[in-house]
């Protein structure tokens, strides 16, 4: 099993991560098109943040950067492996709202490019995320009671 915690090994590659994570939760409401964030992401970040063992103060500070008018995000990270994580999420992070903008699609593709990865890696993550919001929803449609 995939365990975070050992992808993202230190504070500060969790906290650029979360960062990183708000800014493109923010990719609609920056261009104007939408004013805030959905919440469903809000959600999201939250969780991303527990699951990161991120201690109380700090979530505070950064959830107070969801509705500052401009935040700053260092995308460097240790590894590889860490830049291909946090390009997995930012993309489900864009598609929980239930929608995949181009917008959102072209900030992937920025930071992907300045973290060194390939559109085409990109692409096959887009991919695997759709896929598997596919299987959610069929999922959910089992749930559903004919009445």
């Amino acid at each position: 099993m995939l365990n975070i915690l050992e992808i993202l090994n230190t504070q500060t590659s969790r906290i650029n991560f979360i960062r990183g994570l708000i800014y493109l939760s923010r990719a609609q409401e920056i261009s104007e098109v939408k004013k805030g964030i959905e919440p469903e992401e809000r959600v999201f970040l939250r969780n991303a943040m527990i699951s990161l063992s991120i201690p109380e103060k700090e979530m505070e500070e950064l959830e107070e950067l969801i509705d500052l008018d401009n935040i700053d995000i260092d995308l460097q990270f240790n590894n590889k492996k860490q830049a291909l994580f946090f390009i997995r999420e930012g993309i489900q992070v864009c598609y929980v709202d239930g929608q995949y903008t181009e917008l959102e699609r072209d900030m992937i593709y920025d930071m992907g490019d300045l973290l060194g990865i390939g559109k085409e890696k990109i692409v096959e993550i887009e991919n695997w995320a759709l896929e598997g919001i596919r299987w959610v929803e069929r999922g959910n449609k089992l749930l559903e009671v004919e009445v």
